[in-house]
């Protein structure tokens, strides 16, 4: 009995928006057991920041491989792998004795939850065209915004119940879901033609250029990602049950800027819109933190931090959909690349905000994020005249 799901239908995109939201849980919902796994391990806090930067070190190197091999026997039986792969991580982390193990399980949950984030988005290029394409790619990004709003809370209900091991173990059992109801309900949608190799898309400006400007705005948001846990549970003192509701509200931003872009897509607004103001917003932010240098109060912090967030939800989806809009043949491998830039520089941020914020505190913060959105802007600028 066939049991898939039509393209059409809420359910298609909420599994997608699922899949693509895995990066997103399988970070923030650790971050309140950082301090628990940072003094079970004995280590420093930019050693424990370490889990995050190895997690996005194996998502952006996996990223690659599972695109190209997607092109070439299909979407299905890729996700259905990594899916497995996402869950030995958690496993290979919750039971972690050392945190050599632990930075070790991370990587390879890393590497599974790249094949969730790549192919979302190449089912989508599979399947949709145009202002059609671009309007569902921002309904994704609603559905699976969701999980930075809800991970830190949930991790910190699951962390005062059973300690930081059982939020891995957490994990394992979702991808495992996932896994499953991907196995029953998702069809194949790679489309009948000859996939290309990465060093065509290597030689497409637009696809580089466009998917550099996603990897400058990613690494924007992540600073703060990784920062988070070091200012709002070390420098302020907030609870593990305040950080919860702090990062929910903050990270909910995303939730606002992708439905403004979805909003202006159906509307038939120029993608270049969301774009400029979400670019160009997050560095107006990191500069009036800078300007206000002696006051990073929470108050302080909260609209800036916002503003980051709702940054990601303004820029992702249109950098996605304007990267892979000329590539219909090599969508999975495309998605890879772009995903790999945006990881990269994202553990890059992880490595800045850790040594950043030993020598500046909350400040450090701010200069890190500042360092990755001015370069967006520049890169915005120059994609704008050369390639539109």
């Amino acid at each position: 009995m066939d049991m898939s799901i039509h393209p059409d239908r809420m359910g298609f995109t909420l599994l997608l928006g699922c899949l693509a939201g895995l990066p997103a849980l399988s970070i923030d919902m650790g971050l309140p057991g950082l301090p628990q796994v940072q003094a079970e391990f004995g280590i420093d806090a930019p050693s424990v920041a370490l889990t995050l930067s190895y997690f996005m070190v194996g998502f952006g190197l996996s990223q690659l491989v599972i695109g190209l091999l997607s092109d070439r026997v299909g979407r299905r039986q890729v996700l259905i792998g990594a899916l497995g792969l996402y869950s030995i991580g958690g496993l290979v982390s919750g039971l972690a004795p050392t945190i050599g193990v632990l930075l070790l399980g991370r990587t390879i949950q890393g590497a599974g939850a790249a094949g969730g984030a790549v192919l979302a988005l190449a089912v989508v290029r599979d399947l949709f065209d145009g202002e059609v394409a671009r309007a569902r790619l921002s309904t994704i990004s609603l559905v699976f915004s969701l999980a930075p709003v809800i991970a830190p809370s949930l991790g910190g209900v699951i962390l005062g119940w059973a300690g930081w091991r059982a939020i891995f173990a957490f994990q394992a059992v979702t991808g495992l879901v996932l896994l499953g109801v991907v196995a029953m309900v998702l069809s194949e949608t790679r489309r009948p033609v000859r996939p290309g190799r990465l060093s065509a898309i290597m030689r497409e400006p637009r696809t580089l250029a466009f998917g550099l400007v996603g990897a400058l705005n990613l690494a924007t948001v992540f600073c703060f990602v990784s920062g988070a846990p070091l200012v709002l549970l070390g420098t302020m003192g907030l609870s593990t049950a305040q950080f919860g509701w702090v990062f929910a509200l903050i990270a909910s931003g995303v939730i606002g800027g992708a439905a403004i872009n979805r909003f202006v897509s159906n509307r038939g607004w120029g993608a270049a819109w969301p774009l400029g103001f979400g670019l160009v917003g997050a560095m107006m932010a990191t500069g009036a933190g800078m300007l206000l240098a002696g006051h990073l109060t929470l108050p302080v912090l909260l609209p800036l931090f916002m503003m980051i967030t709702l940054s990601r939800g303004l820029v992702n989806p249109n950098v996605t959909h304007a990267a892979l809009e000329r590539i219909p043949h090599m969508a999975g491998a495309g998605s890879a690349l772009i995903g790999a830039m945006q990881m990269l520089t994202g553990a890059l941020a992880g490595f800045i905000v850790g040594m950043m914020f030993d020598r500046f505190g909350p400040l450090g913060v701010i200069i890190a994020m500042a360092g990755f959105a001015i370069p967006a802007v520049i890169a915005w600028i120059h994609v704008e005249r050369t390639y539109r």
